[in-house]
């Protein structure tokens, strides 16, 4: 009986931390858009730092789309970019990433350049 107490309270605790973590993961809509525009050409004159560091980074020299980072804004917006994000093209390093001490991509990598922090 003690065994289907612990399994009853494994499943439990295992559903409260992935509702914790799904809850992470969502997103929501990109706020006060002009759909007409594209994001490079809004965030050019809107956040003009951030455009360049992106645009200059290996990311932007091969026209490495903002959604594939943030979502389309429509339907799904990650302000911050996420680390499954990282996994779609970088599902390697992601591997050898679990076995590390940190607990982002950004621990190390600076969000727009992609360059160490300490470069």
């Amino acid at each position: 009986m003690k065994k289907v107490y612990l399994v009853v309270l494994f499943i439990l605790a295992f559903g409260i931390v992935s509702l914790g973590f799904m809850d992470n993961q969502q997103s929501e809509k990109h706020a006060d858009v002009d759909w007409t525009i594209g994001c490079q050409e809004c965030h050019a004159e809107t956040t003009p730092d951030v455009f360049e560091d992106w645009q200059a980074s290996r990311h932007g020299t091969v026209n490495f789309g903002c959604y594939i980072c943030h979502g389309d804004g429509e339907e799904s917006f990650y302000p911050k970019g996420t680390d499954a994000q990282c996994g779609g093209c970088h599902a390697g390093q992601l591997d050898s990433f679990d076995n590390s001490k940190f607990t982002s991509c950004f621990d190390c990598h600076n969000g727009h350049t992609l360059k160490f922090h300490n470069d």
